[in-house]
């Protein structure tokens, strides 16, 4: 196998239920990258994959929150494909996003009480655990702290979404 083949295979193999791909230590591990070079010649590889499967539609995406390198599809597809995950739940989109949020600002992880408090909704207990079920948040039940899994990484592309609350602030203050 050629480096290529080997980094299509990393990025492209689902570790387990919520995480996709490998972190560029993986990748470096495996393909016997060390040294002063290494931090160039994963970039190259990653941007000689790149151009190589880009025809096909797929790209090669980075997941900030387990610093995972995955494939995707290109994303007028995937859009399609992920619209909504939620179907026709949007009250666990909200409570989604607001322990994304909170968990943002807590430095990654919140507790049952504080998403209560700021999504002002009455069982929010039962969003949470269907939200765990589906694998986005973990649930301590003993201390009621929460924390995102990684595939809220996989799912929402976190450089746009930054973008678009900073456009709508700046469009809310004019």
């Amino acid at each position: 196998m050629n480096e290529l083949s080997v980094l299509m295979h990393l990025l492209s193999r689902r570790v387990n239920k919520v995480q996709l791909g490998a972190t560029e230590e993986e990748i470096c591990d495996i393909l016997n990258i060390s040294g002063k070079q290494q931090k160039s010649s994963f970039s190259q590889l990653i941007i000689n994959l790149s151009r190589y499967i880009e025809i096909l539609g797929l790209n090669i995406s980075y997941n900030p929150v387990d610093t995972h390198w995955y494939i995707t599809y290109e994303p007028e597809i995937s859009d399609i494909v992920k619209a909504n995950p939620f179907e026709d739940k949007p009250r666990l989109a909200a409570s989604l996003f607001t322990v994304l949020v909170s968990c943002m600002a807590n430095l990654g992880s919140s507790t049952v009480s504080e998403i209560a408090k700021l999504r002002k909704k009455k069982g929010i207990l039962s969003d949470l655990r269907e939200l765990e079920n589906q694998g986005y948040i973990k649930l301590n039940k003993d201390s009621g702290e929460i924390s995102l899994t990684p595939l809220i990484g996989y799912e929402l592309d976190f450089n746009r979404l930054l973008t678009n609350l900073a456009l709508q602030m700046k469009e809310d203050e004019t």
